[in-house]
């Protein structure tokens, strides 16, 4: 066996540790970000893909974001627009 010093910032890159995004989910996030109350967007389903995964795609972004979100599923397209208030978290 052999061991060699390495470097730290290649073992702490983003692409090591399994964070580097895909581009629908930065664009989503993006979305997302610039997503003013009142407003809504919708997210056309793409051909082969479920409404229920593009919903959750959507759902991850948003939590990344750190924005709570509403989402609804309409046809071919999921909806989504900022939850006016937050959930609130058990009994109190």
């Amino acid at each position: 066996m052999r061991i060699v010093d390495a470097d730290i910032s290649v073992l702490q890159a983003p692409a090591r540790r399994g964070r580097l995004r895909s581009e629908a989910t930065r664009t989503l996030m993006d979305a997302i970000a610039q997503l003013a109350l009142g407003k809504a967007k919708a997210v056309v389903v793409p051909r082969g893909e479920s409404p229920e995964k593009v919903r959750a795609r959507v759902s991850y972004a948003a939590k990344i974001v750190g924005k709570p979100v509403q989402l609804a599923i309409s046809e071919d397209r999921v909806m989504f627009a900022l939850n006016e208030e937050e959930r609130r978290r058990g009994r109190p």
